[in-house]
């Protein structure tokens, strides 16, 4: 199989985030009951709430499914204005063009830009025989210190504090579908950790962080090797990652052969 950078492409990434994000606001609500949530579908968006400061706030899809109007951006700002709270949308690169002229004509600015990359699992190979032995698939009673690992490597710090609000992390461990919570030991110390998620044959890579104590010990490309492993032995064809443009984390899945598929905005409406 050879991966074509096209709309299809982007589509099906798009919308299998838009997909995902909903599975983590359903086990906020089990890992942490007052926290809001809400859920608005509509011509192939998704937008979800999770409360102030929930970093999955934003419309996923705008424009994959052909020409944005105004009455579907009205109904994005109507939902998120009803919980007292800014309009954000995530527009792709190759969304269609009305996503960014609608966006602008309606006052939206960028706040963020993210590249999204894939790689052809039918194709990718290795570079080391055998697994790196630091890495391992969490286990249930693993929850609190994966999310404590998680962000702590965030939050660039060494630990994360005591009164630390650990739900999402913890939301993210328990999203459930094809998700597997993955951990790094060294020393024996959880050093680092990251999830995998498979729907169908796609594998998407996400919330991967190290410790800062334990950067520069190839825990990142050992835990982006045993998630690609893990992928391919359950069928994957496709995984996909996103990373901060010109950031350590693209420099890992680039040496593993990610091609940049597209470029996705995050536009904020105040």
């Amino acid at each position: 199989m050879t991966v074509s950078l096209t709309v299809g492409l982007a589509r099906r990434l798009e919308w299998g985030m838009a997909a995902a994000n909903p599975r983590v606001l359903t086990a906020l609500h089990q890992v942490a009951p007052h926290h809001p949530g809400a859920l608005l579908t509509r011509q192939g968006v998704t937008a979800v709430y999770g409360g102030p400061g929930f970093p999955l706030n934003e419309a996923v899809g705008v424009g994959m499914e052909g020409p944005v109007s105004g009455d579907l951006a009205g109904a994005i700002e109507a939902f998120y204005g009803s919980h007292h709270h800014a309009s954000v949308i995530r527009v792709s690169s190759l969304a269609h063009p009305t996503a960014i002229s609608v966006a602008a004509d309606r006052g939206y600015h960028l706040t963020h830009l993210g590249h999204r990359w894939v790689l052809d699992l039918t194709r990718w190979r290795p570079a080391e025989a055998r697994p790196d032995p630091r890495v391992r698939a969490a286990e249930p009673l693993d929850e609190l210190l994966w999310a404590r690992t998680v962000d702590a490597g965030f939050a660039d710090t060494d630990d994360a504090p005591p009164d630390d609000d650990l739900a999402l992390s913890r939301a993210f461990f328990r999203m459930g579908g094809g998700a597997i919570p993955v951990m790094a030991h060294q020393d024996g110390v959880a050093a680092a950790a990251g999830m995998l998620d498979i729907d169908g044959d796609v594998a998407a890579l996400f919330a991967t962080a190290t410790r800062p104590a334990y950067r520069r010990r190839g825990l990142q490309a050992a835990l982006l090797d045993v998630r690609l492993r893990m992928a391919q032995e359950r069928g994957c064809t496709l995984a996909t990652i996103e990373t901060d443009p010109g950031s350590a984390s693209q420099r890992n899945v680039e040496r593993a052969g990610f091609r940049l598929a597209y470029v996705a905005a995050s536009l904020r409406r105040p």
